[in-house]
């Protein structure tokens, strides 16, 4: 009965302090800063989101390699008007410590609609910032 009564409390205990956790975790702020970026329109801000030889893996595309590449894509998507990016982390996982891998959902409007898809991203942590070293995307489908 005590054990029991020991693990409820650090479980409530634990339970109080996640979302306290989740607002700080490093990751989160730079997806947020990314987005800000991202819906700012600057390609160029984006591609500084990754890693000097990051790569991005958009669908049915080849690999782009490196920021000017990957800055190349954001600003064609931008030109040819996809906006208001919103994205849902469903998990991020620290491999070590200056590895992690997140996945997640996302939100962009073309247009009238709305394009809904996943993604995963591998982080590095280089000199102390976490940058997206690999960037895997798909689209999940469209509404109006």
């Amino acid at each position: 009965m005590f054990f029991t009564r020991i693990s409820s409390a650090a479980l409530i205990a634990l339970l109080v302090m996640m979302p306290a956790y989740a607002q700080e975790n490093p990751i989160l702020k730079r997806m947020e800063a990314f987005t800000r970026a991202y819906n700012a329109g600057d390609a160029v801000g984006v591609s500084e989101f990754y890693i000097e030889k990051g790569a991005l893996l958009p669908p049915q595309s080849k690999a782009l390699v490196g920021r000017n590449s990957i800055a190349a894509h954001y600003a064609k998507a931008f030109k040819n008007g996809v906006t208001n990016l919103t994205f849902k982390i469903l998990e991020i996982d620290q491999i070590g410590p200056a590895t992690a891998v997140e996945i997640g959902e996302t939100q962009v409007k073309i247009g009238a609609q709305t394009i809904h898809g996943r993604y995963l991203h591998v982080w590095k942590k280089v000199n102390d910032t976490w940058s997206i070293s690999r960037d895997m995307y798909h689209v999940l489908g469209a509404t109006k």
